[in-house]
C-alpha cells in the first residue's frame, strides 16, 4: 500500500487541488447565474453543458495520451481549464457559458482519464481499491474546502474566477514533479455501453443514476439554496456539509458493502437518500433542517458512484477493469447530463422545493433498480 501511494502521490494531490478549483467554479457559476437572474431552465442547460464535454473525454483521451503522454496531457488540460473559467468571468451570458462549460467538462474529463489510468497502471489489484479510496477522499476534501473559498470575494467581480483559475494552475505542478513515475501505457478505449450492461446490469444502472443524483446535488445545490433566500455563507454551509458527510461516509459504506454485499448496501443508500430527499421537500425555509438534510443526502448520494464501480469490478476480469473504468466514466457523464436539465426545468416550473422532489424520484428509481436488477 505504501509503495503504491508513493507511486501515485502526485496524481492524488493533483486530483484534490483540481477538484477544489472545480467545486469553486461550479458554486461560483451557480450563484452568479442566480444573481444575473438567468431562468432556472437555462441554468440547467449550462450546467448540463459541462457533462456533455465530460462525456466526450473518455473517447478522445487515449489518442491524446498516446501522442504526448500522461504528464503533458494533464498539464495541458488543466491549463485549458484555467483559461476557460477566466473567460466565464469576462463573458456573462447563458449561451456563452453553456459552450464554455462543455470545454471545461472536456478538459477536466481528459485530466481525470490521465490521472485514473496512472493509478490503475501503478496500483496492483490487491491495493487498487484502497488507493482509489484515498484518491476519492482527497477530491472530497478539496471540494469541501472550496465552499469556504467562495466567501472570499463577490461573485459579481472577477476575483473568484481568477482564484479558481490559479488553483487549476497549481494543480498541474505535482504532475511536473513526477514525470519519471508516469506510466508508459496508454489507457485503453472504454468498453462499449452494452458490454457494461451485460457485465453488471445493476452496476451500469447505478452508475447512470449516481451521475444524475451527483449532478443535481453538486451543480444545482448552490442555485437551490440561493433561491431559498440564503446568502454566500448559507451556500457554503449547505454544500460543505453535504460534501464533508460524503467524504466521511466513503470508507464506512465501502466496509459495509464488503461485509454484506454491494447490492444490499446500494439499496440501503438509495432508500435512505430517497427518504432524506423527501425530508428536504418538507424542510422548505427551515435553515437547520435543510442543513441536516444536506448531511444525510450527501452521505448517501456522493459515495454511490464508488460502490457502483466496485460492483462492476467484482464482475470484471482483472485484465478488463481498466477499460471498464473508462466506460463507467462515460456512463456517469451521460447520466450527469440529465440531472441539471430535469431539475432546472422542475425548479423553474414548481419552485425550489422541486430540487429535493426530483432528487427523491431519482433515488427511488435507483432503489427500484437495486431491488430488481442483478
Amino acid at each position: 500500500m505504501r509503495a503504491a501511494l508513493l507511486a501515485v502521490w502526485a496524481v492524488i494531490v493533483t486530483g484534490g487541488i483540481m477538484q477544489t478549483a472545480n467545486a469553486l467554479q461550479t458554486d461560483l457559476l451557480g450563484v452568479r447565474a442566480g444573481s444575473e437572474l438567468f431562468p432556472a431552465w437555462s441554468i440547467g442547460v449550462l450546467m448540463a453543458g459541462y457533462y456533455v464535454g465530460y462525456s466526450a473525454g473518455p473517447l478522445v483521451s487515449p489518442a491524446i495520451i498516446r501522442r504526448i503522454g500522461h504528464v503533458k496531457t494533464g498539464i495541458a488540460a488543466l491549463a485549458l481549464s484555467a483559461a476557460t473559467i477566466v473567460v466565464h468571468g469576462l463573458i456573462v451570458s447563458p449561451w456563452a457559458w453553456t459552450g464554455l462549460r462543455a470545454v471545461s467538462g472536456l478538459s477536466l474529463s481528459i485530466t481525470f482519464v490521465a490521472i485514473e489510468s496512472w493509478i490503475n497502471d501503478r496500483a496492483e489489484n490487491r491495493v487498487r481499491g484502497r488507493v482509489f479510496g484515498v484518491y476519492l477522499v482527497s477530491q472530497m476534501i478539496g471540494m469541501t474546502a472550496a465552499q469556504f473559498l467562495l466567501q472570499l470575494g463577490d461573485p459579481k467581480n472577477l476575483f473568484l474566477f481568477l482564484l479558481s483559475s490559479a488553483i487549476f494552475v497549481i494543480a498541474a505542478a505535482p504532475l511536473g514533479f513526477a514525470r519519471k513515475a508516469a506510466p508508459h501505457h496508454v489507457p485503453p478505449e472504454p468498453f462499449g455501453l452494452a458490454h457494461l450492461f451485460r457485465l453488471s446490469p445493476l452496476g451500469a444502472i447505478a452508475t447512470i443514476l449516481s451521475g444524475v443524483s451527483w449532478a443535481i446535488m453538486f451543480t444545482f445545490g448552490p442555485v437551490y439554496i440561493q433561491r431559498e433566500g440564503f446568502g454566500l455563507a448559507g451556500v457554503g454551509l449547505f454544500m460543505g456539509l453535504g460534501l464533508a458527510s460524503g467524504s466521511l461516509a466513503q470508507f464506512p459504506l465501502g466496509w459495509l458493502s464488503d461485509a454484506i454485499g454491494r447490492k444490499p448496501t446500494i439499496a440501503f443508500m438509495c432508500a435512505g437518500g430517497a427518504l432524506a430527499s423527501i425530508l428536504g421537500v418538507l424542510a422548505q425555509g427551515n435553515a437547520v433542517l435543510i442543513d441536516v438534510v444536506s448531511v444525510l443526502a450527501g452521505a448517501l448520494i456522493y459515495p454511490l458512484y464508488g460502490l457502483a464501480v466496485a460492483l462492476v469490478n467484482d464482475a470484471a476480469s482483472p485484465a478488463s477493469r481498466v477499460p471498464a473504468a473508462a466506460g463507467l466514466v462515460l456512463l456517469f457523464g451521460i447520466g450527469s447530463i440529465f440531472g441539471p436539465l430535469v431539475v432546472g426545468w422542475a425548479v423553474g416550473a414548481f419552485g425550489p422545493q422541486a430540487f429535493f422532489a426530483v432528487l427523491a424520484i431519482v433515488m427511488a428509481s435507483s432503489l427500484a433498480a437495486a431491488v430488481t436488477s442483478r
